[in-house]
């Protein structure tokens, strides 16, 4: 088959992305990734080695473009308030005239008082519109979400486990209420600022994206993420072809949660996912979590965040070398991106309370590096904590094996960090290197099951931290990297890469009819 795999980004810097498109090249498909010139990559066309096609559309409006598009959305409000302060003024007006009121001295006075309230009653319109919806939508999702982990849960006891922690389900459930009344206070501004021309550059992209894969007549359309969804069903809409959506997360549910997407996404979900051919979700509770919020879609397969089981040489000290420490020193090592909710601040806190032998390295970059680099200046932290920049995708092994602890210390704040299998889960592993991972459902399951890791209590913390980091004796370090190596033979990508050749067996030759989505159910 020819594929044509759609992403809001450059493409390569996708893990997830890059291993399914190798694996389908691998097995005789052609894999063609469309994404976006980004991070630093420029390239509009490129070959990999192994054949897969990596072709970058440009979608950024020039600057006369934007500003054509500022110009007009402020136009157009402009306009209606205008219009509408005219009509009230009129009446004002005519008011005055049949009770005998002197209104040529007062006129700026009305006028200007029509102005203001004129807009308040269009703020109050717009406020009392959104904030109706995001009551209907986010009650009526949470009463799915909680109704059919329930009957989950009482039909099939014991399968996941979900079931043995069903009393505190209610406080995971994404709480959409008060994000919203947050999200509703900054409303207006958005929508004078930047909130019109951002979702204008989204559309835009989506068509710009569709196109440019519409022009490249591929057997089947692959969208990763939420925001490629629309984009997917564009092409499959109009080539008559399978759609297969693949989701990175749960996106009603992120950390990084901005005015309006949470809505959107949810709305985008009901809408596109009856229309999917093959549903992939990253693991069970995801894959339970959209079945039962969004009915109509498909059943999902279970693809995880495993990476290739390659056995680790022997280490070459880069590690200690780059973060000035001796080949003795412990490291616990946290990898990946630097941003908000992931318990960052408290692990960097965390530093100056560990062992003398430990020390903590922040391998990776994000929007918190600065404010994390001024937690880790204390006094108290000098030399426990080192900051180091991320590293090539290929080189991540060589680093990852000089830790001799990994840590994932998300926060619990949403429903996507208690169920998430970040890649960590397997990089760590995958090098030797033990985890210590918060008591998350997905998390747990791994590290208690193959015993490669420990567990932090329940109130997180940088005392519990230290503490458990202290606990730590060489013989339980080796007995969990023994656990890592079982982890890793047992669960990596060749499991996950044959569901998914799997499922383009069947859809390949697939050509829905028009008005039928022809959907593929594959159960994991």
């Amino acid at each position: 088959m020819k594929i044509c795999m759609i992403v809001h980004n450059n493409g390569t810097r996708d893990g997830r992305v890059m291993r399914e498109a190798h694996s389908l090249r691998q097995a005789g498909h052609s894999v063609i990734v469309v994404g976006i010139p980004e991070g630093g990559i420029a390239i509009l066309d490129e070959q990999l080695p192994d054949g897969v096609r990596v072709i970058r559309v440009p979608c950024e409006r020039s600057r006369i473009q934007k500003n054509i598009l500022r110009a007009v959305a402020l136009a157009l409000i402009a306009f209606a308030v205008g219009y509408e302060t005219y009509l009230l003024y009129g009446w004002a007006a005519s008011a005055a005239v049949r009770t005998n009121w002197q209104i040529t001295a007062r006129r700026d006075r009305l006028l200007f008082s029509a102005a203001v309230l004129t807009a308040a009653l269009l703020a109050l319109a717009y406020l009392t519109r959104f904030i109706s919806r995001c009551i209907r939508n986010g009650m009526a999702q949470r009463r799915r979400n909680e109704d059919g982990l329930r009957r989950e849960i009482i039909s099939e006891p014991g399968e996941h486990p979900l079931a043995a922690v069903f009393p505190a389900i209610r406080s995971r459930i994404p709480n959409w209420l008060p994000d919203w009344m947050l999200e509703l206070l900054t409303a207006p501004l958005a929508l004078l600022g930047t909130g019109l021309p951002n979702f204008s550059s989204y559309r835009y992209r989506s068509r710009r994206l569709a196109s440019a894969a519409i022009g490249l007549r591929p057997d089947a359309v692959h969208c990763h993420d939420c925001s490629a969804l629309p984009t997917g069903f564009m092409v499959k809409k109009a080539l008559r072809i399978p759609l297969i959506y693949d989701a990175h997360e749960i996106y009603e549910a992120v950390a990084a949660r901005r005015f309006g997407a949470t809505d959107y996404f949810a709305r985008v979900h009901a809408r596109y996912l009856p229309s999917v051919d093959g549903f992939v979700a990253v693991n069970d509770s995801a894959a339970r979590y959209y079945r039962y919020s969004y009915p109509a879609a498909p059943r999902a397969i279970v693809i995880r965040n495993a990476t290739e089981h390659t056995p680790a040489g022997a280490y070459d000290r880069r590690l200690h070398r780059a973060a000035g420490l001796p080949l003795e020193q412990h490291i616990l090592l946290y990898q990946g991106g630097f941003t908000k909710h992931r318990g960052l601040e408290t692990l960097v806190r965390s530093a100056s309370l560990l062992p003398r032998d430990w020390t903590l390295v922040m391998m990776g970059s994000g929007p918190l590096l600065e404010p994390l680099k001024a937690i880790g200046s204390d006094s108290n932290s000098a030399g426990k904590v080192c900051f180091l920049a991320a590293v090539p995708p290929a080189e991540l092994l060589s680093w990852t094996q000089g830790a001799a602890v990994g840590i994932v210390p998300y926060e619990d704040t949403v429903l996507n960090h208690w169920i998430a299998t970040p890649n960590k889960l397997w990089e760590y592993p995958n090098a030797g290197v033990p985890m210590i991972v918060q008591p998350f459902a997905e998390m747990r399951r791994i590290v208690e099951s193959y015993n490669c890791g420990w567990v932090l209590p329940d109130t997180f913390s940088a005392e519990a931290i230290a503490s458990l980091v202290a606990s730590l004796t060489p013989e339980m370090i080796d007995q969990a990297r023994a656990g890592c190596r079982r982890f890793i033979e047992a669960d990596n990508w060749t499991v996950y890469s044959r569901r998914l050749l799997e499922l383009y067996r069947t859809l390949e030759g697939q050509t829905p009819p028009p008005g039928r989505s022809g959907r593929v159910q594959i159960t994991a």
